[in-house]
């Protein structure tokens, strides 16, 4: 009875301690948690190591471990020669948390990889033990308590929601597509004009009044450099409806780099305004070889020339993050963001000097910063560059090099853009006057007369 019980004893450890066979020439994988995989990459015990992310290509691009493959767990197997070389050697698996991973694993198994290690939690767990990642893209979030002001920099993908990629998602979700889109100029003075937007849904004419006038203009030239800035304000009044709003764009042209800021700050009465959403973009002589995107979020209230103080403090700290990472490819970026930040501090004094009237306190304020690259796209005019560059039109993604000389030589440009804004926005209904307001932000910075009130809703939003 007592060799019974032993022997049974004795079966039941080797069975716990021993791992179930498989099947004749498959192998199982092993799940590994973030710290033992950042060990596995950094020991240097495996020189032929791969580290694999099975993510989509847009979530790659906003973060990913450094010298990561991407393939897509769903082209995987499609792909699998890819990692012909790997199939014998250790490779890591990760995706956003945990899930995809652990399919990719099971195939690669499949496909009899040896030595395969998912890494449990995926990139978010990475990033929440402070290990490092390649990313240009970041939330910073802006705290000012008694005039000082504390950041929070974060990789932008943990704030991302998990839609479907911007590519998918860049048309309205009304389905209430305008057509027979038309603009009339009822007035146009040297600082005011006025038109008259008309469109055709499901049958249904609408009409909307667009107005603007010149507020304030600025301007320092140099042998060096060319400074110019504007305060516009803008009324749109569709049937019952409407919304005011003041734009002030501020453009540099300097021998190494073009740079546009670009604010639109809502008012909530005389003395205050409720909302601003700014977007600032630096583009170097040269083509950028890496895009920038980092998205700024206030918890406190700022006045106007406050903002800009703000944002160059931000820029500062964002070039100190790309110069601490050693990384040779974000080099530049640091040189960038310290650009960045002499022209938003230039900004905010002359603001504070000479925009008194207007330096109100902002109740709530987010921005984009951006170095995005040079790209040979054209408006589909000879004046303009049109007609040779490898696009037809410019996208949000596209930094135009002549778009300066085309501002000042196009007067009814942006006027075109700020019509597709509002026909884009009232076509999202309930966003519109939020998509409308993004939308305005990014006619300021590229003039593209078909960019729409929706797709920059999805690329703040949604897809970041």
């Amino acid at each position: 009875m007592a060799v019974g019980v032993v022997l049974a004893a004795v079966l039941l450890v080797a069975f716990v301690l021993v791992p179930p066979v498989v099947a004749e020439g498959q192998t199982s994988f092993q799940n590994v948690a973030v710290d033992e995989a950042y060990n596995m990459t950094t020991s240097g015990n495996f020189p032929d190591l791969a580290v694999l992310d099975v993510r989509y290509q847009y979530e790659y691009d906003m973060g990913h471990l450094y010298n990561a493959v991407l393939i897509p767990y769903d082209e995987l197997e499609t792909r699998i020669g890819e990692l012909e070389e790997y199939k014998n050697h250790e490779i890591i698996v990760y995706c956003r948390s945990g899930y995809r991973s652990e399919i990719a694993c099971e195939i690669l198994v499949e496909y009899n990889f040896t030595k395969v290690h998912n890494m449990l939690g995926g990139i978010l767990d990475w990033i929440k033990a402070d290990y490092p990642i390649w990313t240009t893209s970041h939330y910073v979030t802006v705290n000012v308590v008694d005039e000082e002001i504390l950041l929070q920099i974060e990789p932008l993908l943990l704030r991302q929601t998990g839609c479907i990629p911007c590519a998918q998602n860049q048309t309205c979700p009304s389905g209430n597509e305008p057509t027979d889109i038309q603009f009339t100029v009822l007035e146009q003075e040297e600082n005011h004009t006025v038109i008259l937007l008309t469109y055709e849904v499901n049958g249904t004419t609408f009409g909307v009044t667009i107005a603007r006038t010149l507020l304030w203009s600025y301007n320092e030239l140099t042998d060096e450099i060319n400074r110019t800035a504007s305060l516009m304000s803008t009324e749109i009044t569709a049937e019952d409806t409407s919304m005011e709003f003041y734009s002030l764009s501020y453009l540099v042209q300097h021998t190494e780099y073009n740079l546009t800021l670009y604010t639109t700050l809502t008012p909530l009465n005389s003395e205050t305004y409720n909302s601003s959403f700014t977007i600032m973009n630096y583009a170097p002589a040269g083509k950028s070889e890496v895009i920038s995107f980092e998205f700024i979020e206030f918890n406190s209230s700022v006045t106007l020339s406050q903002l800009y103080a703000v944002l160059g403090k931000v820029a500062k700290e964002i070039g100190k993050v790309y110069e601490k990472s050693e990384d040779e490819s974000l080099m530049p970026l640091a040189q960038a963001y310290a650009r960045m930040n002499e022209e938003a501090e230039h900004l905010s004094k002359v603001v504070e000097k000479q925009l008194t009237v207007y330096d109100l306190e902002i109740l709530h304020n987010s921005a984009v910063l951006e170095d995005m690259i040079c790209g040979p796209c054209g408006y589909g005019g000879d004046e303009c560059g049109g007609g040779g560059g490898d696009e037809p039109t410019c996208t949000i993604e596209c930094w135009i090099d002549n778009f300066l000389w085309c501002l000042g030589f196009v007067p009814d440009f942006e006027m075109a853009c700020l019509a597709g804004c509002v026909i884009g926005a009232i076509g999202c209904e309930p966003l519109y006057p939020l998509c409308a307001g993004y939308c305005f932000a990014a006619c300021g910075i590229i003039g593209n007369a078909i960019m729409i009130g929706c797709a920059i809703y999805a690329l703040v939003y949604c897809c970041l």
